[in-house]
């Protein structure tokens, strides 16, 4: 993990015809948390594409992937922090447990990042890229 910097990265590991494997990475630097899930191209790019130019106005975006309490999930909420532009950025991550584990075995992270609108503008290219060539890396600098 990157700890010198708050970040949130998604990365394409495995692709077929209609959906590709991510690793999400993310951290605080105080809290840092890793998952893989199966996410489908389609949804990532409308995503991508709704970030495009954030935040307008004050507005929460969301996205997500997966199931709770089953194979990987992912989510990430976007919304406006005060009046100076900053934006936070939720993020939830559960790690890829299948079969009859109890709650208390199951990985989770809840984190949040604060990013400046510029490098939304960055991540949300590299995101859309990345679902529209279903290869690649797309990171979030806090």
């Amino acid at each position: 993990m990157d700890s010198e910097k708050p970040f949130l990265r998604l990365k394409v590991d495995w692709q077929d015809e209609s959906m590709f494997e991510l690793t999400v990475s993310a951290s605080n630097t105080i809290f840092c948390g890793k998952a893989s899930l199966y996410a489908l191209p389609s949804d990532l790019l409308k995503f991508a594409g709704q970030l495009k130019g954030f935040p307008h106005r004050r507005e929460t975006l969301f996205y997500e992937e997966g199931r709770t309490g089953n194979n990987g999930y992912f989510s990430m909420r976007y919304y406006p922090v005060g009046y100076n532009g900053h934006v936070g950025v939720e993020i939830n991550l559960e790690s890829n447990l299948l079969g009859d584990y109890r709650e208390e075995e199951k990985d989770r992270v809840k984190l949040e990042i604060i990013v400046e609108p510029g490098s939304i503008d960055k991540f949300q290219k590299e995101l859309y890229n990345l679902a529209e060539t279903e290869s690649g890396i797309a990171t979030l600098y806090g």
